[in-house]
């Protein structure tokens, strides 16, 4: 059940859906040898986590090494300075 902000320095208390962001993981048992053929049988589950409002604004949850982790987004220029080469923002 989630109860509280994913951001451990933040003390935001979870109570509404269409307050923050929720972000859904796949997590599998790193523990199973699998081959092709049992892949469909490897142990998973599926871990919620959610963002506040305020650290959705600027803090994303990647999944990295089996790990939900917590990751700054980058900063949008500032008004009026184009976007560097090969990087663009999000809508």
């Amino acid at each position: 059940m989630l109860s509280k902000c994913a951001n451990p320095t933040c003390s935001a208390r979870f109570r509404y859906l269409h307050e923050g962001r929720i972000f859904s993981a796949i997590i599998e048992d790193k523990g199973v040898v699998r081959g092709a053929e049992d892949y469909a049988e490897t142990p998973r589950r599926v871990e919620r986590y959610w963002l506040c409002d305020s650290c959705a604004r600027s803090m994303t949850l990647v999944l990295r090494d089996g790990r939900v982790v917590l990751r700054a987004m980058p900063l949008p220029p500032p008004l009026g300075v184009p976007p560097a080469p090969g990087k663009f923002l999000a809508a």
